[in-house]
């Protein structure tokens, strides 16, 4: 058992019927090259109960302090049941790729039980009519929640549930599960005693790690007449989010990114993914008339080995905050600007630190950092606040070789992502097998036809692909 850390207790109370707090996986996979050709649902849940001790925050769920007085326990628990996490559904006919989405987006919509171990598993059978897909495919959708995920544990759930070939043969553990008692509440009330001294250790560390550079910050921007707070202009993605999602995806060949990177000196893979976004948010937004004269904004995360830590877990996170240029109309150009941009962020004080996130989490009480986000829900706070950023982008690197599951080889794959109040569009690229999918995560009433974004994010693509290699400037509209 061990504490819930400060950061991943945000995650924990941000969750709401409107906001759920977990992301996703969108697999899809080929039976026909299973052993005997079909793949059964039995084989699945085998599948996982062989291979689920390897991966043990799987296992763990969250045990509340009486009053919330101090940050949740996570024990291993003792009510385990690996088919209550794993559900089985199949498409109506005829089974198409806009079927398929509605169907993901309406499974991500769905909030994860908080009283059980935080991730779920639904299988999604026939998928018999999607264009370049082979029939008699099926998917796996699996939700996991922020608070347990990070970057190594989605890299070995990915690895524990697939092999390298069609005829690997699942092994049971060698040894038994463990499992906690879950501790009564005056034990947890006890901890949370000894917690509340160390914590007033905390507040005085906090303060000389920042109380020098934040003075110093304020009086050169005092002195400069320039704000510290760059704020992102509103669009329809910066309102409060509802209960229903949408949901599409779109594939690039990876060696086509890569030689747009290539082409152009000074541009990482990442720069060339954001300028992609950033050219389909232009046509999109210009196509209902909202485009903003100023640039939109983006909250990008950056993977972080910080020094090491006593925490057993904690998310190596910083998080830079990109413009996306999109007032600009040739692509190349907007390309240039973006990575620029970038190396700056990467170079100076523009990152929100995982130690800054951290320590500005262990500020708050638990009981007070719940009854603020609960009044913020309540009171539709969000709605009077200016936007900081217009749409979260991540990347994921997967693996550049085919994966099976059960004998049944991954075609694709498609990343899901959270949103919340005044973010309402989430993007996600993840590379696989000489493909990078950039997938779209939105409040369905902020976008409630994402196909169309879709052939905005594919137009992008080719202006940027044409600009690159051609080196002549491509008008987007002005």
């Amino acid at each position: 058992m061990y504490q819930v850390s400060p950061q991943d207790n945000l995650f924990l109370h941000m969750e709401s019927s409107n906001t759920p707090m977990h992301v996703g996986l969108l697999c899809i996979y080929d039976q026909k090259t299973a052993k005997t050709g079909q793949v059964r649902f039995k084989e699945i849940i085998r599948t996982f109960k062989t291979r689920l001790h390897k991966l043990t925050p799987l296992r763990l769920r969250t045990v509340k302090v009486p009053f919330n007085l101090d940050y949740p326990y996570w024990i291993e628990d003792p009510d385990f049941d690996i088919e209550y996490h794993l559900r089985h559904i199949s498409l109506p006919k005829p089974g198409d790729w806009r079927q398929l989405c509605i169907q993901v987006a309406r499974l991500h919509a769905r909030p994860l039980d908080l009283n059980r171990p935080l991730w779920e598993a639904t299988i999604i059978e026939g998928l018999d009519n999607i264009e370049g897909l082979p029939k008699g495919c099926f998917a796996i959708l699996t939700k996991v929640h922020r608070a347990i995920l990070d970057r190594e544990i989605g890299g070995q759930l990915l690895a524990a549930l697939h092999d390298l070939d069609s005829g690997t043969m699942t092994q049971l553990p060698d040894r038994p599960l463990t499992v906690e008692r879950v501790p009564t509440g005056v034990e947890l009330l006890s901890r949370a005693a000894v917690n509340r001294v160390k914590i007033l250790g905390s507040y005085a560390h906090v303060a000389q790690r920042y109380a020098l550079p934040v003075t110093k910050g304020l009086l050169k921007n005092c002195l400069t007449r320039k704000s510290c707070i760059r704020y992102a202009p509103r669009t329809r993605f910066n309102e409060r989010v509802s209960f229903h999602r949408s949901f599409d995806g779109i594939s690039f060949p990876l060696d086509a990114i890569k030689a747009i990177r290539d082409a152009r000196p000074q541009t990482r893979f990442n720069d060339v993914i954001i300028a992609i976004i950033a050219g389909g948010l232009r046509t999109y937004l210009r196509a209902k008339g909202e485009l903003p004269d100023e640039s939109l904004r983006a909250v990008f995360p950056v993977p972080d080995r910080p020094a090491k830590t006593n925490e057993k877990r904690v998310h190596h996170f910083s998080y830079v905050f990109p413009r996306l240029f999109t007032e600009i109309t040739d692509p190349l150009e907007r390309l240039e600007r973006i990575a620029a941009h970038m190396d700056r962020a990467r170079n100076q004080s523009t990152w929100l630190d995982w130690q800054i996130a951290d320590d500005a989490a262990k500020l708050f009480p638990n009981t007070l950092a719940d009854m603020s986000l609960k009044a913020a829900v309540t009171y539709q706070t969000t709605r009077h606040a200016h936007p900081l950023f217009n749409t979260l982008i991540s990347s994921v690197a997967g693996p550049h070789i085919p994966l099976y599951h059960v004998g049944a080889r991954m075609v694709a794959s498609y990343g899901l992502d959270m949103i919340y109040d005044t973010v309402g569009l989430a993007h996600t690229a993840f590379s696989y097998n000489g493909n990078i999918a950039i997938s779209v995560t939105a409040c369905r009433n902020m976008m409630p036809d994402p196909a169309l974004y879709m052939e905005c994010l594919q137009q992008s693509f080719e202006n940027l692909q044409h600009a690159v290699m051609a080196e002549e400037p491509v008008e987007e509209g002005a």
